[in-house]
């Protein structure tokens, strides 16, 4: 009677292993992070990701970024990211920003709520952009990567067909800021 007992337990165990009927979607949810599931992403990539969904779910965290404004003709600080990503950050040399110097963009966009975010290929966004909509957009994006890299306030999101630049130094409405595809770039150059 023990053996066939012992017998009926180990058939049992070895019929359960592995028997959970599920397949997997994706990544692992993660505490406190919600609309993340893209299972390309591992490593840093993951973790670079999942740390951007957690920024979109709480969009306040973005727009903390400082006006910069100079005295030159000049009211932006550039630069290139990977040798071919060019993206802005500051006020456009046309708008006259110097008295929001020291000001975060969303007390910028406060003071002013029909400011526009102007983009280099020439197309605008405007700030009462509905930031529900921006976060699903902003997911969708991150669902999509195949590759994101993070570099303090920038996240370089790779998607098959280009590459984005969502800096959370900028309101959300304003992002992704950068991207570069086959047609070439835009990148934010202002706020009017």
């Amino acid at each position: 009677m023990n053996k066939l007992l012992l017998s009926a337990l180990v058939l049992a165990s070895i019929v359960s292993c592995g028997k959970d009927n599920k397949v997997s979607s994706g990544g692992a949810p993660v505490q406190g992070v919600s609309g993340y599931s893209n299972g390309l992403l591992t490593g840093t990539s993951a973790a670079s990701a999942q740390d951007l969904i957690t920024k979109i779910n709480s969009p306040a965290t973005f727009g903390e970024g400082l006006i910069l404004t100079s005295t030159g003709s000049s009211n932006q600080k550039c630069g290139t990211k990977w040798g071919f990503i060019n993206y802005c950050y500051g006020s456009s040399s046309g708008g006259n920003y110097a008295m929001y110097s020291g000001m975060t963009w969303n007390q910028l966009a406060l003071q002013n709520p029909n400011l526009s975010y102007t983009y280099f290929r020439s197309h605008t966004v405007h700030s009462s952009v509905n930031i529900a909509t921006k976060q699903a957009e902003l997911i969708q994006l991150v669902n999509r990567a195949t590759y994101i890299q993070v570099s303090g306030a920038l996240y370089y999101v790779t998607v098959p067909e280009a590459t984005y630049v969502v800096d959370i130094r900028y309101p959300i409405q304003a992002n992704p800021s950068a991207l570069k595809n086959s047609q070439g770039e835009d990148y934010l150059i202002g706020a009017f």
